[in-house]
């Protein structure tokens, strides 16, 4: 075939061509690759290469002189550098691919003594292939976006069936708590009441031994003191007659705590189905802090500022002892060993305010506004469920009464409630 067969050759591929000599000078372009500019250029033979496509410059002199020096080809994918040539696309598929999607290559064409002298450079649309891969990364974004979705979804789904399954659980515990409470009352209270009987017993007994003593020793014979005084020394009967009566009072204050938390287990254990009724707000908050008492031991000081008398909102006690558990509890959690917990109760005429201050970790000030959502949670995986201070929310919006939170990370929380006192019941 002669040479200019293979030219016609050239001219007629569908694969734009140029040959560029060591200078940078264009020698040869093929119709498709002049068609396919969309500079306007009616002849690239004998201009500068690295003029005719400015922009492009840096990169198609890299890629150049790596032919000539190493004598190698070089390539250039679409996907690293899309649009290498300002070309049209060919054969757009969406019509939305006005540029073409090319692959570039850059081949050595030596002569006889095998020195680079000319490189080729080959532009091949790629434009169809570029669309489809480009459509299927963008299908598979979507499917993973919604798989991630999905993914969120199913395990809120999974923590909403095991809070499901603690509720029961709970509830079921509230029904043993409760049983096991008046179990244990009745024996604590005839234990309390022997106590009590004892220790007046106990001081009979004392005031008549320490009596006798004296009697003997102004009018026994001196071997009957000194028989007396062995008795007394061989038993350590000075040292019980002295601890005998703090030994019951320990007893007894043990026995009245023991009805205390009794008392308090049984309170919190009520069904949640109750009448609305006068609330002793002050009574209800020392008595979930005999609840919360090893949780408080060791860990956090409390400092409470409630007045001695008794103040009273119009609620559903059971509710409102839930409303207190989970906020101290969430603050417990919140603070290091050594933090501090205050719980303040005033009135203001009709109103009754609640603060609730911790100085424990704080919340971030882009989590306050869902700290109250279902499910949501700042804790661990496991730690928590997000289902407490939703809860607090919902008997907040029963009992018509407002809440404020202000909250500082590393500085602690602070929950403000208003109540309304002796308010009509709500039906």
């Amino acid at each position: 075939m002669e040479k200019s067969e293979f030219e016609r050759v050239i001219e007629q591929l569908p694969i734009g061509a140029c040959i560029i000599n060591q200078d940078m000078t264009i020698t040869f372009a093929n119709p498709t690759f002049l068609g396919g500019l969309t500079i306007r250029q009616p002849d690239l033979v004998g201009q500068h290469l690295l003029t005719v496509f400015e922009e492009q410059a840096r990169f198609l002199k890299r890629k150049i002189d790596s032919v000539f020096i190493l004598k190698n080809p070089s390539f250039s994918y679409w996907q690293q550098r899309p649009h290498v040539f300002p070309m049209r696309s060919s054969r757009p598929i969406t019509g939305d691919e006005s540029q073409m999607y090319q692959n570039v290559q850059f081949m050595p064409l030596s002569n006889d003594n095998a020195e680079v002298t000319h490189v080729s450079i080959f532009v091949t649309d790629v434009t169809a292939e570029a669309s489809y891969f480009i459509q299927q990364s963008d299908l598979k974004n979507v499917l993973e976006e919604e798989h991630q979705q999905l993914k969120v979804l199913h395990q809120e789904l999974k923590v909403a069936q095991k809070q499901m399954l603690q509720s029961e659980k709970m509830a079921s515990i509230g029904q043993l708590a409760a049983g096991v409470a008046h179990e244990i009352n009745n024996p604590i209270g005839f234990v309390s009441s022997n106590l009590e009987t004892l220790k007046d017993y106990a001081l009979k007994l004392i005031k008549t031994t320490q009596t006798q003593k004296k009697i003997i020793e102004k009018q026994a014979e001196e071997r009957f003191i000194k028989l007396l005084e062995d008795v007394y020394e061989r038993h350590g009967v000075d040292f019980i007659l002295e601890d005998l009566p703090e030994l019951l009072d320990e007893s007894l204050n043990g026995a009245e705590r023991v009805k205390k938390i009794v008392n308090s287990l049984r309170d919190f254990a009520l069904n949640d189905e109750e009448d609305w009724a006068e609330v002793d707000l002050c009574a209800e908050i020392e008595s979930t802090l005999v609840v919360l008492k090893n949780e408080l031991k060791y860990k956090v000081q409390v400092e409470k500022d409630l007045p001695h008398e008794p103040i009273f909102i119009k609620g559903k006690a059971g509710k409102i002892r839930q409303l207190l558990f989970n906020v101290i509890l969430n603050s417990l959690q919140a603070i290091d060993t050594g933090g501090t917990l205050t719980i303040g109760c005033k009135k203001n005429g009709d109103k009754i305010t609640l603060i609730i201050k911790d100085t424990g970790a704080g919340i971030a000030e882009s989590d306050l506004e869902r700290i109250f959502d279902p499910f949501f949670t700042t804790k661990e995986v496991g730690q928590g469920t997000g289902l407490g201070l939703s809860e607090v929310y919902t008997i907040i919006e029963e009992h018509e009464a407002g809440i404020d939170v202000l909250s500082k990370e590393g500085e602690g929380t602070c929950f403000t409630f208003v109540f309304n006192t002796f308010k009509a019941p709500l039906n």
